[in-house]
């Protein structure tokens, strides 16, 4: 069973194991951290038992006007836990979060 909360700077020191997965872009911590700040509701974590981070996605916000659109930027399942439809689960929040958060308030937390 994965409990699924908004990332947080304490779990870029946890991700490690997931970001071991062959097909994971890895990138600067100060990459990371960028995405936090200004797009927190766009960075989810799923954790398992022991708070083992299983999985996460990341993404943003872009665009002007009509061309406003929401962008994942990497989403990333360790193996072991690829059975659970995490990736899936993760993309459909960020889904429902695009749809309740406002192009304005978007734009806001981007500036």
């Amino acid at each position: 069973m994965a409990t699924i909360h908004r990332f947080c700077c304490n779990d870029l020191l946890r991700f490690t194991f997931v970001n071991l997965e062959h097909l994971t872009n890895t990138f600067s911590m100060s990459f990371y951290l960028t995405y936090l700040a200004c797009w927190p509701d766009y960075f989810q974590v799923a954790e398992g038992l022991g708070k083992l981070i299983m999985c996460y996605i990341l993404g943003k916000a872009e665009g002007q006007d009509e061309s406003w659109h929401d962008h994942v930027m990497a989403v990333t399942v360790a193996p072991e836990y690829y059975w659970q439809q995490l990736a899936k689960k993760l993309m459909n929040l960020l889904e429902e979060i695009s749809d309740n958060i406002s192009i304005g308030d978007a734009y806001m937390k981007k500036a």
